[in-house]
């Protein structure tokens, strides 16, 4: 998988708690939230984006732990 695509697959990811944006709004506007909750939100999303980002395969080159240590499929 290239960069671009991982890129893109990290930022897909948080697409689901980006839409929690609008909620926290409201919430905040009438009182049961405090407003310090859309400072942290930004914050919440990039680490995702890069937890996600990290946690995507490199590429088809890179070998995984597993096949690295000789415990790939295949070998008796």
């Amino acid at each position: 998988m290239n960069r671009r695509t991982r890129i893109r697959t990290a930022l897909a990811t948080t697409f689901p708690t980006a839409l929690t944006l609008p909620v926290c709004w409201l919430l905040a506007a009438s009182g049961l939230v405090p407003w310090n909750l859309l400072l942290a939100l930004p914050i919440a999303l990039v680490v995702h984006a890069a937890v996600s980002y990290t946690r995507l395969p490199a590429g088809p080159g890179r070998p995984s732990a597993g096949e690295a240590a000789g415990r790939g499929e295949g070998r008796s």
